[in-house]
């Protein structure tokens, strides 16, 4: 059998892609492929760069696993795109749960009352989670040089830069000069002017750029200068007397495993000399406008980022791994801020898998997409995305952690044990901190087995210890506290739903529980209060908007209440906005409507997959259409008051 170098050479060959192109894309320098080609290094040291390597070079199945073979790897495994299956009996009816607000902007369901910690987004600005960056790719945290290539030492006293508080620094390395001894270019320069231009164009501040000392080998070695220096982003690249190719590296969020971004700056020797001792050119530009977007990605300012990303795509660059990397910051763009666009994002994601059909980042990327937009089906989507990116990256904690959100959301029987054995994963692969310990939680509280409440309040009071100012650790407790339901725990509810608001005056959640906890208590001038605080911080959000259709029914004031109806309805048409509307046109005398609306959720009811979904809805539904075709009104204030919102629902026999 040949090895690997063998193979190797062979490959490329046939393919046509030249050595620089190959390292470049997989990641590594030209030397380092040129010993495995060679075979001075007998194989990669790292499964994943073969596995690129196979997928650069468009190698069947069977080539991809004869090559992981030669390099003493396991062969691939076939990926199954199935969803995991159903299990044959069902746990007992259980309540929606839902994610936090800020700062990704999530879907909330009917009777929101558990908090889970944000799903991770795949964007620069990963750490507003408050969870710790983290290794996912299970290799050193220090650079390890392969056999027979040497490695710059980052260690020892700081000769480089370093980033102060706040700063977002990018440090720009020599970049590796293979012309065989010619004169070099002042490439390194060039960058550094145009990136300053940016920056002054932007009016950006607290951004500082700075050389770093040594030519850096390759993605692993610009991790380590990252880490060295606190740098946001590293750039590094090499030339020979035709090319130039730079390299964006930065550091991976909990959501990523990436690569460099990778812009050619000059694919001849004609140009070569003019691009960079004369023109600022194109090429040169878009690597500066995506250094810029990558910092604006990291301070969750989106909308200039899209901005500086469109610039740089008013002349796209001709590597179409290149041009996918722009275009999955323009998805992590899209998905994130006040002016979110999950269908834009979507359709990115998607353009960066039909040339790049193995990143896990963009699976993972576009699986979150599909959960924060909610659309029918859309759960689904996203545990087939997030599966595909758990599957092309087991070490990597993010996709298992999302979903497990997503398990929650879509709430079928067995998900909430589905979602406990991923959070089970994503706390193996390395996931730690406070968040992961709430979303535990919330699933222990909505499943309800017996010893799930005293689960959820380990969890809750280690998160709270942990993080005392993580305001959905304070709101599932108060949920916690609720449905103990022991002498002095509504009060201490509040208290803590209170605690959460204080710490999170921007975050709606905290409000619409203690709104409901208000509403039981018959309080219903302050849970209006509170209602109307939540739907103003979260305005789109149906779940509130639904609870003030229903809330302002309830006290007959049907007028105040239809523009939350109809609202809620925007986002989700068939499901209990109608309940809740045709409650209101009930109210408001208005018969047929009152009846269609009904009808239509009794509909939506039968079609539920919980076998206990009707059982609380059905008897009394019908008996108001009943009603209402025989001219009477069923909605006397005794039947009203008892349908005010209250905090025992959600744990009931929801849908």
């Amino acid at each position: 059998m040949p090895d690997f170098g063998e193979l190797l050479t062979s490959h490329i060959s046939r393919s046509g892609i030249n050595d620089s192109d190959l390292a470049r894309r997989v990641g590594v320098s030209r030397a380092t492929l040129i010993r495995w080609k060679e075979g001075l290094t007998a194989r990669p040291r790292y499964r994943e760069d073969v596995l690129r390597c196979a997928e650069e070079l468009r190698l069947t199945p069977e080539e991809r696993d004869e090559l992981l073979i030669a390099a003493d790897f396991e062969p691939e495994a076939p990926p199954s795109e199935a969803l995991p299956a159903e299990p044959a009996s069902s746990p007992s009816p259980v309540s929606p749960v839902e994610s936090d607000s800020p700062p990704v902007p999530a879907r909330r369901r009917w009777m929101l009352w558990v908090a889970v910690s944000a799903a991770v987004v795949a964007v620069m600005a990963g750490v507003a989670l408050g969870l710790a960056l983290i290794d996912f790719s299970g290799e050193p945290d220090y650079p390890v040089a392969p056999t027979g290539e040497a490695l710059i030492d980052f260690s020892g006293e700081p000769d480089h830069p370093v980033a102060e508080a706040g700063e977002a620094l990018i440090v720009i390395a020599p970049f590796a000069n293979y012309t065989a001894g010619q004169a070099g270019f002042n490439i390194r320069g060039r960058l550094k002017d145009s990136i300053d231009r940016e920056i002054a164009a932007a009016g950006l501040e607290g951004i500082r750029i700075d050389d770093w000392m040594e030519t850096v080998p390759g993605h692993r070695a610009a991790l380590s200068a990252a880490d060295q220096s606190g740098a946001a982003i590293v750039i590094w690249g090499e030339y020979d007397s035709g090319r130039v190719l730079a390299n964006l590296t930065s550091k991976p969020t909990e959501n990523e495993s990436l690569g460099p971004q990778v812009v050619e700056i000059a694919t001849s020797p004609s140009e070569l000399p003019t691009a960079i001792n004369i023109d600022l050119t194109a090429e040169v530009r878009s690597v500066a406008l995506l250094a810029l977007s990558q910092v604006y990605l990291q301070r969750g300012e989106y909308e200039p980022a899209k901005t500086v990303l469109y610039q740089a795509l008013e002349h796209p660059p001709a590597d179409p791994a290149a041009l996918a990397n722009m275009r999955y910051r323009l998805g992590q763009a899209y998905l994130g801020g006040e002016y979110a666009d999950l269908d834009e994002a979507i359709w990115r994601f998607t353009e960066v898998l039909s040339v790049q059909p193995r990143s896990a980042d963009t699976y993972s990327s576009r699986g979150l997409a599909y959960l924060e937009r909610g659309r029918p089906g859309d759960e689904d989507l996203a545990i087939a995305d997030l599966t595909r990116a758990s599957e092309l990256a087991p070490n990597l904690a993010a996709p298992y952690f999302n979903r497990a959100v997503a398990y929650i959301a879509r709430d079928r029987p067995g998900d909430l044990d589905r979602a406990l054995d991923d959070l089970e994963r994503a706390i193996t692969a390395g996931l730690e901190g406070p968040g992961v310990l709430v979303n535990r939680a919330s699933v222990y509280l909505a499943r309800g087995q017996d010893g799930d409440l005293d689960l959820a309040f380990e969890d809750l009071d280690r998160a709270i210890n942990i993080d005392p100012d993580l305001a959905t650790a304070w709101v599932n407790r108060g949920n916690a506290l609720l449905q103990r339901g022991e002498d002095g725990d509504i009060e201490q509810a509040i208290a803590d739903f209170s605690k959460a608001i204080d710490l999170a005056p921007d975050n709606a959640l905290g409000y619409y529980n203690r709104a409901l906890v208000y509403s039981e208590a018959e309080k219903q001038e302050l849970s209006n209060f509170d209602l109307w605080a939540a739907q103003e911080r979260d305005p789109r959000n149906p779940v509130i908007n639904n609870a003030l259709c229903w809330q302002l029914g309830v006290q007959r004031r049907p007028e105040e209440a239809l523009p939350f109806c109809n609202l809620a309805l925007e986002r989700e048409p068939d499901g209990r906005a109608r309940d809740s509307r045709g409650l209101v046109y009930g109210v408001m005398g208005s018969a047929d409507e009152a009846v269609a609306d009904f009808r239509v959720f009794l509909n939506w009811v039968d079609a539920s997959e919980k076998p206990t979904c009707r059982t609380p809805y059905g008897p009394s539904r019908e008996s108001w259409i009943s009603a209402l075709e025989s001219g009477d009104n069923p909605f006397d204030d005794a039947t009203l008051r008892k349908l005010r919102l209250r905090p025992e629902s959600q744990w009931g026999n929801s849908c």
